[in-house]
């Protein structure tokens, strides 16, 4: 799996003539949403918010870090969004939201091989979880009442818990999952916890008709076909 990257490592900047205010892009290295192909910042999410921002006329800047500094500056900083983010209750009145940009599962999955098989949320609250700091897995398994979890910085350190025994369980995306299995990581899908919807979080103090045009222009994409276009590109 490509090392999740723990400082920013691109810089992506669109400077158009345009009376939005400028927005500060934070995301990190999950693919297929978010990562890096040579110099460039591409998947499912970055495709549709570069886009969005291109059609929108705003002015942006864009940067990839370690999860838990790309979601906290998007809530401290305005003028900031982080994608691609987890529309969850827990962050609902956190953040104000541009959305959809996708619809995806959020699953537990377990080692190659590995008996772990709950068949109820009750039974997967026996196990150890495994999760990345700050992520919406984190806060979904602490709001739905997981007595025992266990983050680490990022997901590639998560995994190796996995893969040593560490962990019973770790809760990811549907999508990540399957772009894992397409690795050829020895892993398996134990349970499906929930759907949720995947979006761009933007800081409350964001300007109200920047955050319009970017509505606007995500709405355009879904009606002319480009938003499944972009999704079926990565399928």
């Amino acid at each position: 799996m490509k090392k999740i990257l723990l400082s920013a490592i691109a810089l992506v900047c669109f400077m158009g003539h345009s009376n939005a205010a400028e927005i500060t892009l934070t995301t990190e290295d999950y693919k297929p949403y978010n990562f890096m192909e040579g110099d460039k910042i591409v998947g499912i999410g970055a495709d549709q918010v570069f886009e969005l921002m291109k059609r929108a006329g705003v002015p942006y800047k864009a940067e990839m870090m370690q999860w838990s500094r790309a979601i906290g500056l998007a809530e401290k900083d305005p003028n900031t969004c982080v994608f691609t983010a987890s529309h969850s209750a827990e962050r609902d009145k956190r953040f104000t939201w541009v959305e959809p940009l996708f619809v995806d599962r959020t699953i537990l999955i377990r080692k190659a091989g590995s008996s772990v098989a709950p068949k109820t949320v009750d039974e997967a609250k026996t196990f150890r979880i495994g999760t990345q700091a700050k992520d919406y897995t984190e806060d979904l398994l602490k709001t739905a009442g997981f007595p025992t979890i266990d983050p680490a910085n990022n997901l590639e350190q998560t995994l190796k818990k996995l893969e040593a025994g560490r962990v019973d369980l770790v809760a990811v995306s549907g999508s990540f999952y399957e772009n894992l299995k397409k690795t050829g990581a020895a892993v398996e899908e134990a349970f499906v916890i929930n759907e949720t919807t995947l979006s761009m979080a933007c800081n409350l103090n964001t300007d109200p008709a920047t955050l319009e045009k970017m509505r606007a222009a995500l709405k355009s994409m879904i009606d002319d076909g480009t938003q499944a276009a972009i999704l079926a590109k990565y399928q």
